[in-house]
């Protein structure tokens, strides 16, 4: 049983993580009948890696990254302050600026450099009924790949900013700081999407 899965690929030497999946209740085996209830974006997968080989999607072993459990304490979190239920299946999906996994940001926007063909996640073309945007600030690199991000089809979208101490409901541009999970306050995020939750 595991609340995360994704499928990996390897590429000129580098793995990448794709359709990643953050389930709000633990499954034993992902079903065509489960649910996207909405996505987040944030740089790229970090220093999670496949629990086993497999073509398709396989739980993760976590090996320290702390992004996604915290995404999924905030939706069960914004659940039990909605007092709505959990429908069976249920999961929010991650997307990524680029998908090349390393733990090492720094790291990883060299390895991206030297792989131009560096594969997207098909799952961009999905709707979704919220996209929240945790990419972060402004960044030489990472700013070219945030437009793609402009023809996402979300009903809602949100980012937590910091300098307003608030939650902004529309996409974030290029500049904006879109804050990471990583040091955010969760309350405000939780009652946000306690509302979309809610409708």
């Amino acid at each position: 049983m595991s609340h995360y899965w994704a499928k990996f690929k390897t590429m000129g030497g580098q793995r990448f993580r794709l359709d990643t999946r953050i389930y709000l209740d633990a499954i034993a085996a992902p079903d065509d009948q489960d649910a996207v209830i909405g996505c987040i974006i944030g740089k790229n997968p970090g220093s999670a890696v496949a629990s086993k080989r497999s073509s398709q999607l396989a739980p993760i072993a976590l090996s320290g990254d702390k992004f996604l459990p915290t995404v999924l304490s905030v939706l069960r979190q914004s659940y039990r302050r909605a007092q709505r239920p959990i429908v069976p299946g249920s999961y929010v999906q991650v997307l990524n600026l680029f998908y090349l996994c390393d733990r090492d940001l720094t790291a990883a926007k060299r390895s991206l450099k030297s792989c131009p063909k560096a594969p997207l996640c098909p799952t961009e073309a999905q709707d979704f009924p919220w996209a929240w945007f945790a990419w972060g600030g402004s960044d030489r690199v990472l700013d070219p790949l945030k437009p793609r991000f402009d023809a996402l089809s979300s009903a809602r979208s949100f980012y937590y900013c910091k300098d307003q101490g608030r939650v902004i409901a529309r996409r974030p541009t290029s500049q904006d700081l879109a804050k990471h999970t990583q040091g955010m306050p969760q309350s405000t995020v939780v009652t946000h999407l306690a509302k979309l939750t809610g409708r």
